[in-house]
């Protein structure tokens, strides 16, 4: 419940929360079903925002108690680059998926490589994945960043089952050695610059996590 309002007014597939203030209410709206059902804290398992959209976020909405505890955990970040990710506590899959967003934000040359390679992808493949990830709800202007996540960090048989993509191990062989070597700190394109500035990226401190019911 911290992180909804922000992640879907930075990157809800509609406009009519993307880029625009709502309530909390606003949001449970727009997502429950015709049958009154509403699966968004059980379908979504990590949320991720840049630093100057999550202080954009806070200074347009009227905040929640939760919203305004995020914001003295980022205060002290406000005047430097920085990336915000949530996951669930021990959900590894999740924080990696998470990490690689916040890498891709946060370091040029790597999302330069990654965009490159996601230029260079089977057609087909990356035509299907592009519907997929819009018709499960992401918007148009997150869609290179999320391929690669996918790509890098999801097993081949998440995205056989669950994707249902025509994929190889071959496909995801380039994303999946680069990110390894991005999550492991061996990467060697403008590694000192990037090394320096993740700094920046913040995944809430486990205490917070509990105290933020961040999900």
């Amino acid at each position: 419940m911290t992180m909804c309002r922000a992640q879907e007014f930075y990157e809800c597939n509609s406009d009519k929360l993307r880029g625009k203030i709502f309530t909390f209410e606003e949001f449970i709206d727009h997502y429950v079903d015709k049958d009154g059902y509403f699966n968004y804290f059980s379908f979504w398992s990590g949320f991720n925002i840049s630093g100057p959209m999550l202080e954009d976020f806070f200074e347009l909405f009227d905040l929640t108690d939760r919203e305004k505890e995020l914001r003295k955990v980022t205060n002290k970040f406000k005047k430097k680059l920085y990336y915000v990710i949530c996951t669930r506590v021990s959900d590894k899959v999740t924080l990696d998926h998470e990490l690689i967003h916040a890498h891709y934000y946060l370091n040029p040359v790597y999302k330069q490589e990654v965009d490159v390679l996601i230029r260079h992808m089977d057609k087909d493949v990356r035509k299907k994945l592009v519907k997929e990830l819009k018709d499960w709800g992401y918007a148009a202007h997150v869609i290179n960043d999320e391929i690669n996540a996918y790509m890098s960090t999801s097993s081949h048989k998440y995205l056989i089952e669950e994707l249902d993509l025509t994929v190889s191990k071959e496909d995801m062989k380039p994303f999946v050695n680069l990110a390894r070597k991005i999550l492991r700190g061996s990467y060697s394109g403008n590694t000192l610059a990037f090394q320096a500035r993740a700094r920046g990226s913040i995944p809430l401190p486990r205490s917070n996590i509990k105290r933020l019911y961040v999900r």
